[in-house]
């Protein structure tokens, strides 16, 4: 089960509600490493993912299959929001998210398979570990220095975050680049990740591996979200490096 992704998302809401209490105004208006978003829209953002737990009739409905554009309905809504709002609204909804979380880790709900659009089918004790994961990005890649704009010591990247984070990439990454990786993966492909977290995985059936991609796992939350290209870490591919390249260039977890 997946009671490590609930510690862990304890642990990261401490260090995004420290972080959100130190920011100044300007700090709060800058823009993010996302895309169109501040840094107060990427906190408006974790906070409505969780509300779609506690109070799913509270989030503008989507009428797609696309997670991430239903998100940005919801960011949308609190455009307008002051930041002592949106760390009130962070506070109750991830503290109100976690107990909920800890539920799924039990039998007969931790089992029970849920479709969550374009991230795939999932047992919902897999659940906090997609928040895990959010919050893991968001707050290290997407808000703090070198990638974003905000300078703060960066939390731990340690076992305790980075395992129910790369569970969560490896279990969805097969079904969220199903469509991509069809038209490259001709031959069994290794994904092995190295250091906190280290986890493998294998693309492509049986037969012999043909190519094996090598990367740590911090790197790989990066370049595996396409954040930034693989081709700017120390990501080695080891026998057919054309498809392992191939490969990489169409893995993009979300």
């Amino acid at each position: 089960m997946s009671q490590a992704a609930v510690d862990a998302l304890r642990a990261e809401r401490e260090e995004v509600l420290t972080l959100a209490r130190s920011l100044t105004s300007e700090e709060w208006n800058t823009p993010s490493d996302c895309d169109g978003w501040r840094v107060q829209d990427v906190i408006a953002h974790m906070t409505m993912g969780m509300r779609q737990v506690v109070d799913p009739a509270s989030v503008p409905a989507g009428e797609t299959d696309d997670v991430e554009q239903d998100m940005e309905l919801g960011v949308a809504t609190r455009k307008d929001w002051t930041p002592e709002a949106v760390i009130a609204d962070y506070e109750a909804i991830s503290e109100q998210a976690i107990a909920v979380f800890a539920t799924l880790q039990d039998e007969p709900a931790a089992s029970m398979v849920i479709p969550m659009k374009n991230l795939g089918s999932h047992p919902m004790h897999l659940v906090p570990n997609a928040f895990a994961f959010d919050h893991y990005c968001h707050l290290r890649v997407d808000i703090l220095k070198p990638t974003g704009p905000i300078d703060r010591p960066a939390p731990a990247s340690d076992e305790l975050r980075l395992a129910p984070t790369i569970e969560w990439m490896l279990a969805g990454l097969p079904q969220m680049c199903e469509d991509a990786l069809a038209k490259v993966v001709t031959a069994p492909v290794r994904i092995e990740l190295t250091g906190p977290g280290a986890r493998s995985l294998t693309l492509g059936g049986d037969g012999d591996v043909a190519a094996t991609i090598t990367s740590s796992t911090r790197d790989f939350v990066v370049w595996g979200t396409q954040r930034r290209p693989w081709r700017d870490f120390d990501v080695v591919i080891d026998g057919d490096t054309e498809l392992g390249a191939a490969v990489a260039d169409n893995i993009n977890v979300i």
